[in-house]
C-alpha cells in the first residue's frame, strides 16, 4: 500500500537523516501504547505490534487480532503479521536487525522491550522531542477532527447548564454528561470526568473524581473531554451555586479576567512562557497559590508539547492548545475555566465554548 499524507513522514525521514539514524522504530505492547503508531500510519487501536519507519519504506506488524483491519485501515508501504503477542518481539527482532541505530521515543520503549528486541543503549537515540515538534501544529484534517470534538463538548455544556443543581449528586452529573458526549458522538472519554462542588473543588485532582456526594453550595467544577477519530478535546466548566463570600467572588473575578486577557493574546509568534507569566503575577497579586501551568497542548493525547508553562516555546498557526487558568484554596474552594483554543493567522479561534455559571 502506498503511504497517504506523507508529508509527516517526509519530515520525520528529514530529522532521521540529520541525526544519522537508519530507522525508527516505534511499539505497542499493552500497557505500553505509543500514539505515534497512530499518528504516522493512521492505525489506531492496536494493542501489540509495530511500526518501523526507514528511509525506503514504512512496515506496520500486527498480530492475526489486528491484522484484516490493518489491511484496511493503515498507511503504509506493507503490513506483516505475527501469530499472536509471543511472537511479536522475535518479529519486531527480525525486521531490525540490519540497522545499526534507531530511533525511538524513550519513555515509550522499556527496558524489556530493548533486551527482547535486541537492541543495544549505543543502537536507540531517543527521538522523543523529534515526534513532540512533528505532532506540535496540526494538519487541516487532524483540526477537523478536534473541531468536531469540539462541537460535541459545546452540546456537553448546553447540557450541563440545564442540569446541574444543588443537590444532585457529583457522580450523577458525571454519568448523565457521558452518556449524552456518547449520544453526540464522542468515541470514549479521554480521561476520567471530574465534577467536583463545595469543600472538594479545591482539589485539582481529586479521588474519586466524581463522588457520590450531592452539589453543594459555592464553587464547584466539571472537566470533561470528547474524542473523536482518537483526537481529543478537554473542557473545565466552572459554575456557583449560592451566594458567594468575598473570597470565593474574588476567585471567580481573577479567573475570568485572567481568560479575558489572555485570549486576547494568543495569536503566533507568542510565547508561552509570556502568558503563562502574566497568569503567575495576577495570581500572586491576590494571594493566590499557582499550582499547575497555565494550559497544554492536545490532539491524539489530552496532554501534548508544549505545556503552556514557564518554558519558552512559540506559539504557531495550526497548534491547538487547551487554556487552562485556576485558582484553588483549601478554605475557599476551586475555580477554573478551560477551553481548546486554535491558534490562527490573526489570533485564535476558542473551539469550545466554556463559561461560568452560575446556578
Amino acid at each position: 500500500m502506498k503511504i497517504l499524507g506523507s508529508k509527516k513522514i517526509v519530515e520525520l525521514r528529514e530529522s532521521l537523516r540529520e541525526k544519522g539514524l537508519e530507522a525508527a522504530l516505534f511499539v505497542n505492547n499493552e500497557p505500553v501504547l505509543d500514539t505515534n503508531i497512530s499518528y504516522l500510519s493512521g492505525f489506531s487501536g492496536m494493542l501489540n505490534g509495530a511500526l518501523i519507519v526507514s528511509h525506503e519504506d514504512v512496515r506496520l506488524i500486527t498480530t492475526e487480532l489486528d491484522y484484516e483491519r490493518a489491511q484496511m485501515q493503515a498507511h503504509v508501504d506493507e503490513i506483516f503479521r505475527c501469530k499472536n503477542s509471543l511472537n511479536l518481539y522475535q518479529s519486531i527482532r527480525n525486521h531490525c536487525k540490519k540497522y545499526k541505530k534507531m530511533g525511538v521515543v524513550k519513555n515509550k520503549f522499556t527496558v524489556e522491550m530493548s533486551e527482547r528486541i535486541g537492541l543495544k543503549p549505543s543502537g536507540m537515540i531517543d527521538v522523543s522531542v523529534m515526534m513532540e515538534r512533528c505532532r506540535m501544529v496540526k494538519e487541516p484534517d487532524e483540526i477537523d477532527n478536534i473541531r468536531k470534538c469540539a462541537d460535541i463538548c459545546n452540546s456537553g455544556l448546553k447540557f450541563l447548564e440545564g442540569f446541574i443543581r444543588e443537590g444532585v449528586k457529583e457522580n450523577e452529573v458525571a454519568a448523565e454528561l457521558e452518556r449524552i458526549l456518547k449520544i453526540r458522538g464522542s468515541e470514549y472519554p479521554p480521561f476520567e470526568t471530574i465534577v467536583t462542588s463545595g469543600s472538594r473543588s479545591r482539589f485539582i485532582h481529586p479521588n474519586p473524581p466524581a463522588s457520590d456526594m450531592p452539589i453543594k453550595q459555592g464553587l464547584g467544577l466539571v472537566d470533561f473531554g470528547a474524542v473523536h477519530k482518537n483526537y481529543s478535546t478537554d473542557v473545565t466548566l466552572p459554575f456557583t451555586v449560592g451566594k458567594l463570600n468575598e473570597r470565593q467572588q474574588q476567585m471567580t473575578d481573577v479567573v475570568l479576567s485572567l481568560w479575558d486577557d489572555i485570549i486576547k493574546m494568543i495569536r503566533p509568534g507568542v510565547k508561552t512562557n509570556t502568558i503563562h507569566d502574566i497568569f503567575e503575577n495576577r495570581l500572586k497579586k491576590y494571594g493566590f497559590d499557582v499550582k499547575h501551568s497555565l494550559g497544554h497542548s492536545l490532539g491524539l493525547e489530552v496532554h501534548e508539547y508544549p505545556s503552556v508553562s514557564g518554558t519558552e516555546v512559540e506559539l504557531k498557526e495550526g497548534m491547538i492548545i487547551a487554556i487552562e487558568p485556576g485558582v484553588y484554596e483549601k478554605n475557599t474552594g476551586g475555580c477554573r475555566l478551560e477551553n481548546t483554543i486554535l491558534v490562527k493567522k490573526n489570533g485564535c479561534e476558542e473551539l469550545t465554548k466554556s463559561k461560568l455559571i452560575r446556578v
